[in-house]
């Protein structure tokens, strides 16, 4: 069982009973409107009250004119205009009926669920008020709101107070990732803009023995005399406090001088400019994990990288970055002198729910630090950095908790998340708040003011102005209001949101177990999860434990049992999303094995209400695939346990099932999802056999 920080103390300092796994239901069931609707009365009487607050005439000014005067509403063309509105919004609600229902524990598909009920009320108040963060004038209240936000978000995160974290709301992680990258390019190549400005411009005469600190030597030197490799691998901090250093140095604020170093800048010049400029020979590139989100991608096109050089390493057998293979591609830029501008370690990632050995990777990279070569480190946490509110006590006095299956793996990484550079984290994901609203934190917080733009139109007092900063400009203050309601509500700790997220965990890992096992001996299919038992589990024993000990359990017997919670915590994927797969029995041929999957992901998925009602649909999974090219390790091992041949280049197809809803994990819910599994299962081999 995970033994981790507020994670520990929260649950195992107290005897833990079957009290407690009753109140578990009762805390949850507040923050819910309900997978039927049990808390509909409850939020309607609250959003009501929140409209009419919102609504009601509010007497700024007493002495101007009502403009919508009861003669007004008393006309032929109010009244059909009124009209008009009430058969048009009928239509959109029947048509909306159709929309999936993301309440319901039926739904274990994509990273999406119901959003909570204090999220939705503190979206529904902002968005009365239609205010717009893009700066003090527009959202004077919500931009203070995501402010405190991106507070909350840097400490649940762990970043040191002293470094100026700064975080904010992000329309989503794609856009928070691409920001991410986009600022650690302009800071990767500042250092040169500043030695080509120290050389080229009279405004800096007083600064030439401007010393930094170069990571290969272990000491200082004069930034004027540095090599271009040498600058190119500096450490964030020491680039990010150029500019105070120069302002030390000549006693004048850094507007004085900044315009004479932008005009070196990436930033200003341009990739071929600017490598024409400081005579760089070697295009850069940007690593991660070959299971990355394709936003990834996105950011390298748009940065003007290349998709080209975004260099992916594989993944092991449990989806996880490769070491080996990490460590043998820096060496190669190390070697050939290839510079790094970052690597990508991704916390959950969309396909497996895997977390990469983010304290390996830092280790790595101190490693390399000595030999010459560094990059910048950035975190996707977009779906799993809430996963860190299990690690952290909750200070209310009655915080007993079940227990929940988080492995010591996954704690140690969640805990490493302080010392990387950049974490995108999402709390429309498992913040479980409406959309639009991301989040992207800084660990130093001035390492965003390079991508700073200013502009004369809008204007903001000291740090009150957010549209100067990242891709967006204009962007609902609802979000941000949504999401600070939630956290203030709930708790960014183990008994709140921590408390959500465990209950997800069990369940992933139940149905984890569930997916195991849910090929009957005399079936004629077999069902396997892409994470395999660890090797330390005997396979045969394994099963024997989880048909004995787990799917015949209780949910209160399960929890209260600490032989089952320490084994589902050593299996199955680190959170909350299983991959898994499902071929004929005796067949070899991957292509048959990818028309099964296709045809159980075409039954169990709703695209086209068109073609049929979203009630004909018994289970919403979802569907990926992996090749060959970057996943050869995992692939192999799960074709050969799936039974198909290994030799074949092909992609092979697989289902998944993410689990949001912390209900999934209630008794008989699991087993009563599969048993609808299996139905479309048979039905779809047989649909197979006939058309051969």
């Amino acid at each position: 069982m995970a033994y981790c920080n507020g994670y520990e103390n929260a649950i195992w300092e107290n005897r833990i009973d079957a009290d407690v796994c009753g109140s578990q239901w009762k805390k949850l069931g507040s923050w819910f409107i309900g997978t039927s609707g049990e808390n509909e009365r409850e939020f309607l009487e609250l959003a009501l009250n929140t409209l009419q607050q919102n609504i009601k005439p509010r007497k700024y000014f007493p002495e101007d004119p009502l403009l919508i005067t009861p003669e007004v509403k008393s006309s032929a063309i109010y009244r059909d205009e009124m009209t008009k509105l009430k058969v048009e919004l009928k239509f959109l609600n029947e048509t909306l009926a159709e929309s999936i229902p993301y309440s319901s524990i039926r739904y274990q598909g994509h990273m999406v669920s119901n959003t909570t009920i204090p999220a939705k009320l503190g979206f529904l108040s902002a968005w009365m008020t239609n205010a717009n963060n893009a700066c003090g004038e527009t959202g004077p209240v919500t931009i203070q709101l995501e402010k405190e936000v991106g507070k909350q978000l840097c400490d649940l995160i762990g970043f040191d107070v002293s470094q100026c974290p700064r975080g904010y709301i992000t329309s989503g992680g794609s856009s928070a990732n691409i920001e991410g990258l986009w600022a650690s390019r302009n800071v990767k190549f500042f250092p040169l803009a500043v030695q080509k400005a120290m050389r080229e411009e009279p405004t800096f005469a007083d600064v030439k023995d401007l010393r930094v600190y170069i990571p290969r030597l272990d000491r200082k030197q004069k930034l004027i005399a540095s090599s271009t490799w040498d600058l190119l691998n500096l450490n964030l901090d020491d680039v990010i406090s150029l500019p105070q250093e120069i302002e030390r140095l000549t006693g004048k604020d850094h507007t004085y001088f900044q315009g004479d170093i932008n005009k070196y800048g990436m930033a200003y010049k341009g990739f071929v400019e600017f490598f024409r400029l400081h005579d760089l020979r070697t295009e850069p590139v940007v690593m991660t994990s070959a299971a990355n989100h394709f936003s990834w991608d996105k950011a390298a096109t748009l940065l003007g990288i290349g998709g080209s050089h975004l260099v992916c390493v594989p993944f092991d057998r449990n989806a996880r970055m490769d070491m080996e293979a990490l460590q043998k591609r820096l060496e190669e830029c190390l070697v050939k002198k290839v510079p790094i501008i970052a690597l990508i370690c991704v916390i959950g990632t969309t396909e497996h729910g895997a977390v990469d050995p983010v304290e390996e990777i830092l280790n790595l990279r101190a490693e390399y630090r000595k030999k010459g070569l560094n990059f910048y480190l950035l975190a996707d946490g977009a779906w799993g950095g809430y996963y860190a509110t299990l690690m952290r006590k909750s200070e209310e006095k009655n915080h007993l908790l079940p227990a929940f299956p988080i492995s010591n793996y996954v704690c140690k990484q969640l805990s490493c998340l302080k010392d990387v550079d950049t974490v995108t984290i999402d709390p429309h994901k498992t913040g479980y708040c409406p959309y639009p609203a991301g989040g992207i934190c800084y660990r130093n917080g001035k390492m965003k003011s390079t991508l700073a733009i200013a502009t004369d139109m809008l204007h903001g007092t000291g740090n009150t102005n957010s549209h100067c900063y990242g891709l967006e400009t204009s962007k609902p203050g609802a979000a941000a209001a949504g999401v600070y309601l939630a956290h203030k509500v709930i708790g960014l700790h183990s008994s709140g949101y921590g408390r959500i997220l465990g209950q997800s965990i069990l369940g992933a890992k139940l149905f984890y177990c569930a997916w195991l096992t849910a090929a009957n001996p005399d079936d004629e299919f077999v069902c396997v999860p892409l994470i395999p038992i660890p090797e330390a589990y005997d396979e045969e024993k394994a099963m024997k434990f989880i048909r004995e000990r787990i799917l015949r359990s209780s949910y209160e017997d399960i929890v209260l049992d600490t032989e089952t919670m320490d084994f589902l915590s050593e299996i199955g994927p680190d959170l909350s999303v299983n991959a898994f797969a499902v071929n004929v029995k005796g067949n070899a041929c991957v292509v048959k094995c990818n028309r099964l999957n296709m045809a159980v992901f075409n039954r169990l998925s709703h695209t086209d209400p068109k073609q049929r009602s979203v009630c004909d649909v018994p289970l919403f999974l979802t569907k990926s695939r992996l090749s060959q090219k970057e996943c050869s390790t995992i692939l192999g091992n799960f074709k050969e346990r799936l039974g198909v041949s290994k030799e074949t280049e092909d992609v092979l197809v697989f289902l998944k099932n993410t689990v949001m809803n912390p209900w999934t994990a209630a008794d008989q819910t699991i087993q009563m999802l599969v048993r609808h599994f299996r139905q479309v299962v048979t039905q779809c081999i047989a649909e197979i056999n006939q058309t051969e």
